[in-house]
């Protein structure tokens, strides 16, 4: 009960948090669209920002796990970068609001939680890096510095995801991994 409650919470605070923005959403809005009551909310998170800590963190160990599935595989690194993007993107479609959430509220800085989400990112470009590494290794790519490369292939992720979901241009998702790959291979893969 307690986990399928926090899944309904965090679910709330998306859809919510997507549509008023974060410094405009209130705890009563989440458990509202939550249909719970605010001492409910209290029982589970301190505060939103909390709550939005909580979506980054499920976030990052959702990309993570896709990860760690695709490195079990016996794949090239141009497979596996192409297998992560259209897995990723594929969620954003599916859920858009996610989408903004994550890309505009990654900032919130100012707020003392702010650190644990830049965390989440920096341990998801590690991950990157460390691929790239690999990949170097394995003569796969060029030898470039790989942790300009992590952050490079993240940013261009993070680029489209914000241009298609606050624009609405939801549908520029789709072609996005094809568009990020052909960069990619143009200036990375040998």
């Amino acid at each position: 009960m307690g986990q399928e409650t926090k899944l309904k919470i965090r679910n709330a605070a998306v859809q919510v948090i997507s549509k008023k923005g974060f410094y405009n959403t209130r705890m009563s809005d989440i458990a509202e669209e939550a249909e719970l009551a605010v001492g409910t909310l209290y029982n589970y998170f301190k505060s939103k920002d909390e709550i939005l800590e909580y979506i980054f963190k499920k976030e990052m160990e959702r990309r993570m796990e896709i990860m760690a599935e695709l490195r079990e595989k016996d794949i090239s690194t141009k497979k596996f970068l192409k297998e992560f993007l259209d897995r990723h993107f594929e969620v954003l479609i599916r859920n858009p609001h996610l989408g903004r959430v994550v890309v505009r509220e990654k900032d919130f800085s100012g707020r003392e939680k702010s650190g644990n989400i830049q965390k989440f990112i920096e341990t998801l470009i590690k991950a990157l890096e460390n691929i790239f590494v690999e990949a170097i290794e394995n003569s796969e790519i060029k030898d470039l510095d790989p942790h300009l490369m992590a952050v490079f292939f993240f940013g261009a992720i993070h680029g489209i995801i914000e241009h298609a979901l606050t624009k609405p241009e939801i549908m520029m998702l789709k072609d996005a991994p094809e568009f990020i790959m052909a960069r990619i291979e143009h200036i990375f893969i040998k």
